[in-house]
């Protein structure tokens, strides 16, 4: 179990948690055609993006300063505190890894998870573990993906985006994601008593359901076992979850097998629970995902108020869940499940107790 004491967030929407949580509520996609490069020769020509070309590691060494000032970390402080990222593999990323804890004053970097789509939750959860388990008090988690041309060609040639630019998770006459820049920072520490946290991580799990190296099973195996595992490693029974926030890419078949595990994993509560996913407006964020969708899960339950399914069609016989389609519902619980997969089979979920 650990508190987030400290959380920043930079999205299409723009930098903050306000920023986030005012185009959550708007309802409206961060989405417009995008400039930062040539999509002439694509199927698809949106994301959500910031204005310009942001550059990664400045983005992350001030939403890393930001999350450390918020939790009211010391420089001594920060200089016992190691740090566990989440970033898109290249040649350079260690060295600039190490370069970004040097500039942020932390201790070291302990690992930097490239598991694509997944890779933020996992780096939540491997923090939390190593606080739960050994002699670290605290770590920073930071991750970060920005929409760029290579990533776009490669989702777009392999007919993943939506070509009309709208994402419609779990609706009828879903087509695929939009990508979006993401980045965000939160500080993980050992319950202490003091202010209430944004948020506590009290369970999560990692599976790996290896059934091909794109598709999902369509019984959704893995995102189910990770569930599983989060509720049993906090001691929560299904019914007490009152919000989720689904991975859902709007991929058919992704999003089918994603409904069948949240049934299944939260059984026989799983077709009551409300569930959205927000990718809908802010945008898939890659491998920033898991961190920009705690954020959401934070600021939903701090106003009280869960983020809509937006661009829902009508329903699918595939995704049988409670969705939240009308803005003002609140969460029913103190409990939310933050689920994020990607290809291979790779899937973590973190369990969120509310303050």
């Amino acid at each position: 179990m650990a508190h987030v004491t400290g959380l920043s967030v930079l999205t299409a929407y723009g930098h903050g948690p306000d920023a986030l949580w005012q185009g959550l509520v708007s309802g409206k996609p961060a989405t417009s055609p995008v400039t930062r490069f040539d999509t002439t020769r694509h199927r698809a020509h949106h994301a959500a993006v910031l204005p310009g070309t942001p550059d990664l590691y400045g983005e992350l060494e001030r939403l890393v300063g930001e999350a450390c000032e918020q939790a009211k970390l010391s420089p001594a402080d920060r200089a016992a505190t190691p740090l566990v990222l989440a970033l898109h593999a290249g040649p350079d990323t260690a060295a600039l890894a190490a370069e970004l804890a040097g500039a942020c004053g932390l201790r070291e970097v302990l690992t930097v998870h490239t598991a694509a789509c997944a890779a933020s939750n996992t780096a939540v959860a491997e923090a939390a573990h190593l606080i739960g388990t050994t002699a670290e008090r605290r770590a920073v988690v930071a991750g970060a993906s920005f929409v760029d041309a290579s990533m776009f060609a490669a989702f777009d040639s392999a007919g993943i985006l939506a070509s009309d630019g709208v994402c419609r998770p779990f609706s009828a006459g879903r087509a695929g994601p939009v990508l979006g820049d993401g980045a965000a920072a939160v500080v993980l520490e050992e319950p202490t008593g003091t202010a209430p946290p944004w948020a506590t991580v009290r369970g999560w799990g990692n599976a790996a359901e290896a059934h091909h190296v794109c598709r999902p099973h369509p019984d959704g195996r893995g995102p189910a076992s990770a569930v599983t595992t989060a509720l049993r490693r906090a001691g929560i029974t299904g019914d007490r979850i009152g919000y989720l926030n689904a991975h859902a890419t709007a991929t058919p078949a992704f999003d089918a097998g994603e409904a069948a595990a949240i049934v299944s994993a939260l059984s026989p509560h799983g077709a009551r629970v409300p569930v959205s996913s927000t990718k809908a407006l802010h945008g898939h964020c890659l491998e920033a995902s898991g961190l920009v969708e705690l954020a959401v899960c934070a600021l939903a339950f701090r106003h009280g108020e869960l983020p809509v399914n937006a661009n829902h069609l009508g329903p699918d016989e595939d995704c049988p869940l409670d969705l939240v389609l009308a803005p003002g519902r609140a969460p029913q619980s103190r409990y939310a499940l933050s689920l994020n997969s990607g290809f291979g089979g790779v899937c973590t979920a973190l369990l969120l107790a509310m303050p």
